[in-house]
């Protein structure tokens, strides 16, 4: 799709709209496949950027696996304000949650973790709730 837009761009066909109805694509998506060709002179995606990596990880992961134990029925909330008091790091809720998944802890009962021998199934707490009661 990538090329073909910048094929009929070059072979004399003037605007976006044109591009867009012919080939049955937003104007937007025909922009922004003509600038990146102008800019890099490929049509290849741009390589995704990794997004921010987590600060709980090593030295700090081992501190929250001590907070989870000392605090067996906190919140993540709570968690959270524990970690980064202990820590001296600045945290939100949803990074230590998705930590304590990572660190095979379940999203119901953070103190109990799950076996480390099985695989996870990408399910979610709602959805395992809902076949339990099948």
């Amino acid at each position: 799709m990538r090329k073909a837009i910048v094929e009929l761009r070059e072979h004399g066909y003037r605007t976006y709209e044109e591009i867009a109805a012919l080939l049955d694509v937003g104007r937007a998506t025909v922009s922004r496949v003509l600038r990146l060709h102008r800019e890099s002179g490929s049509v290849a995606p741009r390589p995704r950027s990794g997004g921010n990596r987590s600060p709980i990880r090593g030295r700090i992961a081992t501190l929250l696996v001590a907070i989870v134990s000392k605090m067996p029925d906190a919140t993540v909330a709570e968690l959270t304000e524990a970690l980064e008091k202990e820590a001296s790091i600045s945290t939100s809720r949803s990074s230590v949650q998705r930590a304590i998944q990572r660190l095979g802890y379940s999203k119901k009962d953070p103190v109990r973790a799950v076996e480390q021998t099985r695989p996870s199934t990408g399910r979610g707490v709602a959805s395992s709730a809902r076949s339990s009661r099948r």
